[in-house]
């Protein structure tokens, strides 16, 4: 149960979306090393020959078990990670194939990766389809990532960036941020942007809200009227 439940937690934070490596690598290896499983990620086991001994049997009986718990921790893997990257890892034969390869993909401190991860934070844009937690929850991970690399970012950097990266329709609000003499650090600029967010996410409810109730409305009117025109129209006709 307590599995579950860490599982759950994973499935509901970070899963692995490559900027963010540092951190899913020390979630998983907690995680793994819960399910008993983080052997896996360290060794591999060859197909036993095919024989009809007890040995063999029981050499082969051991090869399954493992099988089957290398193909656990191969699962436990992808469901926490993006499931854009999902395709990329799903073809590795073992736990620790795929260990390795999200290591060579997404670890060290090359100047290769260096130069990605500062790029890739300089030119991040909020995404249409994430909600304003969610885009905070990347950047954040971006910020610690390039800490992790060495790469330390004062203060200043991390609230320009945040308010670089709102979408256009935030121009006004960005000028406001920019300007606002309270905003000190990241918890700073995160706290005036949800609440923002949380206002216009009001806004829009309102507005819907009323736009739904006028479709009620207004058919109800155009009954009114129509049965009072009938009505008039009757009178008429009888006076008639």
């Amino acid at each position: 149960m307590a599995t579950k439940n860490i599982i759950v937690d994973l499935n509901k934070g970070e899963k692995l979306i490559g900027i963010n490596y540092d951190i899913w690598h020390k979630k998983m290896t907690f995680l793994l090393n819960e399910q008993e499983l983080y052997e896996h990620l360290t060794t591999i086991m060859t197909r036993p020959p095919e024989g009809n001994t007890t040995q063999s049997r029981r050499d082969f009986e051991v090869f399954e078990t493992w099988s089957k718990k290398d193909r656990c921790a191969c699962f436990t893997l992808l469901n926490c990670m993006h499931g854009d990257l999902i395709g990329a890892y799903e073809h590795c034969a073992t736990a620790k194939e795929m260990w390795d390869q999200i290591r060579f993909d997404f670890g060290g401190t090359s100047v290769t990766r260096l130069r990605s991860l500062v790029l890739k934070f300089e030119m991040y844009k909020k995404d249409p389809k994430n909600s304003m937690t969610k885009h905070l929850r990347i950047t954040s991970a971006m910020i610690r990532d390039l800490k992790n690399a060495e790469v330390a970012l004062s203060d200043k950097q991390q609230v320009q960036t945040v308010i670089r990266s709102l979408p256009d329709s935030w121009v006004n609000m960005r000028q406001i941020l920019a300007h606002n003499e309270n905003i000190k650090n990241f918890a700073d600029v995160s706290r005036h942007v949800e609440i923002e967010a949380e206002h216009e996410e009001a806004i829009r409810a309102t507005a819907l809200f009323a736009q739904r109730v006028n479709q009620v409305v207004t058919p109800r009117a155009h009954r009114a009227d129509t049965w009072h025109c009938s009505q008039s129209n009757t009178q008429y006709n009888g006076r008639d």
